[in-house]
């Protein structure tokens, strides 16, 4: 099954400066690509080089010539600029079109920034992303970084649970491939990043804010696949399955289970939104939670139990909710 493709040039900012502009590689085949639709303009327009560099993107014509792959210093090819690989698919009235998902598809790593590191790109709506935006919409956030790009930001996530962190590495490894270190304070784990392609993708593609997201956190809506981000919208179940795994990492981030008469799962949260958006994707697989004012909870055993077999919860929280699914089962054997 085909996974959603994203359109990452949306990455860019409009108020990026050439210092905090997202840079794509992908070596002399992206530059070809770039510098076919540079003749195929020149041609229709009958203008030339130096015309395009000072009237079209107003930069430098050095800057055209090493992003069209003809400098000879640069024999692996060299960075484009995000806005630059739109603006010209926009100048040709390709934006939508094959060529715009043919270089998208090309872009293997991003750099944020002149002098950042590179990291990989991640072109495809993955399970791991909607499960980190789950973990982010729970546990994260993003801090501005004053005296930076428009989008700069520290990210954070923190739980009690290690494991959860844990996942959490292993869900950016495969997405960005890189793993930040654990930082354990009291029964606290975090892991925090500066590098601005979690920022980019955070705000840009899933919406979330810069600063205090508690009250307006929800779902993405791309996430939905009615989006002007999404290039290629891949199957309805794979759009499903990416709502479910955000909606399950927003429990296991922020949820717990009780007994409380009988086990009941779920979590709170001051965003209405939220809650209702999590409740929904549970209420299409079968799960019922009900909805107490800044909370959704379980009301029965059977939900509960619903809730355990989908795979709710890790380490030390799995285990106790183990054990009260465990007790509630032996107790309604003994006394049925």
């Amino acid at each position: 099954m085909e996974k959603p493709l994203l359109d990452i040039l949306q990455l860019h900012h409009p108020k990026d400066t050439e210092k905090s502009s997202v840079r794509a590689f992908g070596g002399l085949d992206l530059n070809k690509m770039f510098d076919e639709l540079c003749r195929i303009y020149m041609d229709k327009t009958k203008t030339s080089y130096k015309n395009l560099a000072k009237e079209i993107f107003k930069v430098n014509p050095n800057s055209i010539q090493n992003w069209r792959g003809a400098n000879p210093k640069y024999k692996n090819g060299h960075p484009v600029p995000l806005w630059a690989i739109s603006k010209i698919l926009q100048i040709n009235a390709l934006k939508g079109k094959e060529e715009h998902i043919n270089f998208v598809k090309n872009i293997k790593y991003l750099q944020c920034g002149r002098v950042s590191e590179v990291t990989n790109a991640q072109i495809y709506l993955t399970t791991e992303l909607a499960k980190l935006c789950g973990a982010h919409a729970a546990d994260g956030s993003l801090s501005m970084l004053k005296e930076r790009g428009p989008l700069s930001a520290k990210w954070d996530l923190g739980d009690q649970e290690k494991a959860n962190i844990e996942e959490a590495i292993r869900w950016l490894e495969t997405s960005f491939g890189f793993k930040p270190v654990i930082i354990q304070k009291g029964k606290m784990s975090y892991i925090w990043s500066n590098r601005q392609v979690i920022s980019r993708y955070l705000t840009q593609i899933f919406d979330f804010p810069i600063g205090n997201k508690t009250e307006t956190v929800s779902m993405p809506k791309i996430l939905s696949g009615n989006d002007n981000r999404i290039l290629e919208r891949g199957d309805e179940e794979i759009l499903s399955n990416l709502q479910l795994e955000f909606a399950k990492e927003v429990i296991n981030f922020d949820g717990h289970s009780t007994l409380s008469g009988v086990v009941q799962t779920g979590f709170g949260s001051k965003s209405k939104k939220l809650l209702e958006d999590v409740k929904n994707v549970f209420q299409r697989e079968g799960i019922n939670f009900h909805i107490y004012q800044d909370k959704i909870l379980t009301t029965s055993f059977n939900e509960s139990r619903k809730v355990y077999e989908a795979g709710l919860f890790r380490g030390k929280k799995r285990e106790k909710f183990e054990k009260l699914i465990l007790q509630h089962a032996r107790k309604a054997e003994k006394y049925p």
